[in-house]
This record gives structure tokens, sequence and C-alpha cells, in this order.
């Protein structure tokens, strides 16, 4: 007999835990190829799904905190992309200037260049749309990380719902709930997060040193 320690000392023997099949009865309902299989099936579940929780669980809490903190800088910087109109006042007031300066005189009144700017003249830089481009890109890329995590989430608690019937039926279930995970390649999707989490952290720092050195 075979004691695994990780399964809380759970026998291995099913030849003595279930007893023999009657003769004819062993694909029924309840026989011990069913029992066994849901036994075995229920321990490799509870691994790979822990193992699933654990990852979410720990990207969730990440993607939030780095959400929040992007979040905090898109808040900020994309006011650079609005129009200034201080700036574009500023433009006007020089112009005004010089025409009063010009005291009448045509000639130096038409020197006076003109300013050709109105409330739709962009007053942003090209590293203005770098910044915002790869902030709200760092942005997306983590929510995008905790969404896909909540989903994940609710897959692992559908999968590991309590069915009903015997212990075929379980069997049946159980298997296509798994071939289901298999077809939408849950444990790649899984392994992917961290690296769309890191992909977002690179792109925010990109942009946090354009955003340093611009200042």
């Amino acid at each position: 007999m075979f004691i695994q320690r990780h399964t809380g000392g759970r026998s291995f023997d099913y030849e003595q835990k279930y007893p023999l099949d009657s003769s004819g009865e062993e694909a029924s309902p309840e026989a011990r190829v069913w029992l066994t299989y849901l036994e075995e099936a229920e321990m490799y579940d509870h691994d790979m799904i822990q193992g699933f929780r654990d990852t979410i669980d720990s990207l969730l809490v990440l993607a939030g905190l780095f959400s929040a903190i992007v979040a905090t800088f898109v808040v900020q910087t994309s006011q650079s992309l609005k129009p200034d109109f201080a700036q574009l006042s500023l433009i006007v007031q020089v112009e005004q200037t010089a025409l009063l300066r010009a005291g009448g005189n045509v000639s130096l009144m038409n020197a006076v260049p003109l300013s050709y700017i109105s409330t739709a003249s962009p007053t942003y830089t090209t590293a203005d749309l770098w910044i915002n481009g790869l902030f709200f890109t760092s942005l997306s890329l983590s929510v995008t990380t905790a969404l896909l995590a909540v989903l994940i989430k609710q897959w692992c608690q559908a999968y590991t719902s309590v069915t009903s019937g015997s212990a075929r039926d379980k069997v049946l279930i159980r298997q296509f709930r798994f071939d289901g995970l298999v077809k939408w390649k849950l444990p790649e999707i899984v392994g992917s997060l961290p690296l769309l989490l890191h992909l977002a952290f690179a792109v925010f720092f990109a942009g946090l040193s354009f955003f340093v050195y611009d200042l």
C-alpha cells in the first residue's frame, strides 16, 4: 500500500478501499473504476487549481496596485494633450503688443508676423505623445491582466463546483470540464499573464524615462 504525504495520508490501495465489482458490473454507475478515477482526478485537480489560484491571487494584487500608480501618471500627463489656453493667450498678447508698438505705422504693422492660432491648435509636443502613448499602453496591459485573472478565477470556481449524480456521471462531467480547460488552453493563459504584466512594467518604465527626461 502506498501513502502519499501531501494528500493527508490517503491510501492508494484501491483494491482494498473499494469492493470488487460483481461479474458484469465493472462499468456500472458506481463501479470501482469510476470511484478510483474520481479520487485520482480530485487530487490532480486540487494541485492544478490551487496552483492557478495562487498565481492569480498574486497577479490581481500586483496588477491592481500597479494600475493605480499608472493611472495617477496618466491623469497628470494627459493634461498636456489638451489645448494650453495660457500659452495661446500669451501668443495673442505678444502679437497685440507688437501691433501697439507699431503705433499706426502701416509698414511696421505689416511686418508683425501673424500667429495663425486657434483654440484647436495643438500645443503638445512629440514627447507628450510618446509619454502618454506608453503610459496608456501600460495601463491597458495591466487592466487586461486583471480582467483575465478575474475570468480565470471564475473559471476555476466553475471547474471545482460540486456535481450530483452517480460516480460515472461525475466522471463524465469532470472529463468534459477538463477537455474544455485543455481546449481553451487555460494553463498557457495562466502562464502568460505574468509575462503580460512584466510587459506592462517595461512599457511604463520606458514612458517614465521619457517623462523624467522631459522635465
